[in-house]
């Protein structure tokens, strides 16, 4: 899965519980704005993200924005990719979703991103994305 993906899909639990730290939610939402910005309100990507914000534990939806987040290729974007790594700071540095977080690993040298690996496996109720468990 997509880090984009999984960090939006990360961070809903936490959003809903309202326990979560506004550095957290200003990560999101500005990580959101970007993206809003660079392909619009009325974008498949944008229109994906709003979807799962509602029905957050909703499997066709996280499927839908992973789909969206690939084909607008989103996740090349330094733009998007730089909001993306302030998320996942604050979002580490504040233990949303450890486990599934931490599987995002940036590797950036002045102001280029080099290289995004994304998480290997992220669980929404029963519905599991990645590779299956190692034996």
């Amino acid at each position: 899965m997509d880090p984009i993906t999984t960090a939006i899909l990360a961070i809903l639990p936490a959003l809903a519980s309202d326990m979560i730290q506004s550095g957290v939610k200003d990560a999101y939402e500005a990580l959101k704005a970007v993206i809003r910005r660079k392909w619009g309100d009325a974008a498949p990507v944008s229109e994906a993200i709003t979807a799962i914000e509602e029905d957050p534990t909703s499997k066709a939806q996280a499927a839908v924005l992973e789909e969206k987040v690939a084909a607008a290729n989103v996740a090349e974007d330094p733009d998007v990719l730089e909001a993306l790594r302030q998320l996942v700071e604050q979002m580490k540095a504040h233990g949303v979703d450890g486990e599934a977080v931490a599987r995002i690993q940036f590797s950036m040298s002045g102001g280029v991103v080099q290289g995004v690996a994304g998480a290997q496996n992220v669980q929404i109720g029963s519905m599991t994305f990645g590779a299956p468990p190692k034996r």
